[in-house]
Order: structure tokens, then C-alpha cells, then sequence
């Protein structure tokens, strides 16, 4: 069954008879939306290349062209930040399509949950051929610890923001802060993030997605900025304490407290 729209298909056919023509390209898959068996007309197309090790240094200056032999014209090519050899397109019709170049050394073929190979050299990177996707079942619940411990970085950066009275600053925080309350959740059901960025409803259960949708809404006003963060805090505490038990995990008590404490003697409000 064919998914997705012609455009994509066009991207991906491309891919699979253009880029296996370079002899340093050892594999060719897909991952999110196309991985998952997903993919819909709003999909983006993420490619992903495995390529020999001694190569990396040439792939990572000349990535950009790569990319545009497989998308035709662009009005768009930017580097994605944060990784070597990876960007994005957006072609004349608004078509996304994402490149990512790993080195041979650091491949890991189960990196991502739903594959689709496109090319195989040698038939070794990916012996059983396509990896079906999990599709978000939930799982064994883990401790997310970098999760927890950025939460409460980001939340004690909250007196500094609107210390300065940069409110719209403040208002970005309270989507990060979210962002960090979704990571716990998904730890909470042992869910290991299988979707693309643009799908999450499958993910959480209606319990969770209904505290999310709870949070209230934040503008550039200080107290609605205040409020969100305390709903966001208190749900969150909550919940690493139950899964920091649950997991026999180490709950970062003196980190929570001295948090609550910077957040009470700035804003004269609990914020637990």
C-alpha cells in the first residue's frame, strides 16, 4: 500500500536509485513517519546515510549536496544544528526532508524504532532487512535522570528570566518545562519516543494528555507565567517521586528543595 503523497515518493525513489551510485554510501533507510508506516501527506521525509568512516570528513563539508541530488529544487537547505553532517530541505512546494550522515563506527542499527531500508551494500547494517516499528507500546517504566535533573535547571533559571523582567523569555521556559513533564510521562509508561516530532497523542494516555492540556495558558503576563510553572512543577514533582520509587531510583531531593527554596525566596509563593 502506497502512503504518504507523490512528492515524498518522488524524494524517496529518488534516494534509492541516486545515492547507492556513490560507492562510499554503505546504507540508505528511512526513519520516523516512514519508518513507522506512519507517513501521511503531511509527512516530512527523514533519510539517513551510513557511510565509510575515512569519508565522514568530506560528507560533513558536502552534506548540503547530497541532500539537493535527492530533492530536486530547494528555496531552502540549512544545516540541522548540533549535528555534523545532517540537514533539511524544503523544496518549492513546501516538502521537508531531513538528511543525516553517520559514520560507519557509530552506526547502531537499533538507534531508531521503525526503519525502512532503501539500501543495503553488503546486506550486514541491516540483516533482517526493515525493523517494524514498537509503535509507543508502553513498556517497563525507567528513570529518565537527565529529564529530571534539566527540569530543575531550567525552572531555577526562572528567577533570572523574570528577574530581568524578560517576560517573553519566561514564556518560552514554560514550553521547555512541558517538554521536560512529557519526557517524564513517557518514561512513566516505558515509552521510548517512536514517532516523529510532529506526533505525540498515541503516546500518552488520556490521563496524561488531559494534565497537559490543563496547563494554563501563559502570555507575557508575569502572575499567568507564574501559574503555568507551579501547575507544571507540582504535576511533575508528583510524578518523578512515584516513578523514582517505583524504578528504586534516587528522587534529587537537595536539588528539588534548593530549587523550591530559590524559586520562594524570589516569588514569595510555594511553588509545591
Amino acid at each position: 500500500m502506497t502512503i504518504g503523497d507523490d512528492r515524498q515518493q518522488q524524494v524517496i525513489e529518488r534516494a534509492r536509485a541516486v545515492l547507492p551510485a556513490d560507492e562510499r554510501i554503505l546504507a540508505v533507510y528511512l526513519i520516523g513517519s516512514y519508518g513507522t508506516g506512519q507517513a501521511d501527506r503531511f509527512s516530512d521525509v527523514d533519510v539517513h546515510l551510513v557511510v565509510a568512516d575515512d569519508t565522514m570528513d568530506w560528507f560533513a563539508e558536502h552534506w548540503a549536496d547530497v541532500l539537493r541530488s535527492i530533492t530536486g529544487p530547494t528555496v531552502l537547505v540549512d544545516q540541522i544544528p548540533g549535528l555534523v553532517g545532517a540537514g533539511l530541505a524544503i523544496t518549492p512546494d513546501w516538502l521537508h526532508v531531513d538528511l543525516v550522515i553517520h559514520p560507519l563506527a557509530a552506526f547502531d542499527r537499533f538507534q531508531y524504532d521503525g526503519v525502512r531500508v532503501l539500501f543495503d551494500r553488503d546486506g550486514t547494517l541491516f540483516p533482517d532487512g526493515d525493523q517494524p516499528a514498537t509503535g509507543g507500546r508502553p513498556g517497563t517504566p525507567y528513570w529518565p535522570e537527565q529529564t529530571v535533573s534539566l527540569f530543575f535547571y531550567f525552572l531555577g533559571n526562572l528567577v533570572t528570566v523574570l528577574g530581568r523582567d524578560e517576560r517573553i523569555v519566561a514564556n518560552q521556559g514554560v514550553g521547555v518545562l512541558r517538554d521536560q513533564l512529557i519526557a517524564l510521562m513517557l518514561a512513566e509508561r516505558g515509552v521510548r519516543r517512536t514517532s516523529g516530532a510532529k506526533r505525540l497523542n498515541a503516546l500518552l494516555s488520556d490521563e496524561q494528555r488531559a494534565v497537559l492540556e490543563a496547563i494554563p495558558a501563559a502570555g507575557t503576563d508575569r502572575a499567568d507565567i507564574l501559574d503555568a510553572n507551579r501547575y507544571i512543577v507540582r504535576d511533575f514533582i508528583r510524578r518523578g517521586c512515584a516513578l523514582a520509587e517505583q524504578t528504586g531510583e534516587r528522587w534529587p531531593a537537595e536539588l528539588v528543595q534548593a530549587t523550591l527554596d530559590h524559586l520562594q525566596r524570589h516569588f514569595g509563593a510555594d511553588f509545591a
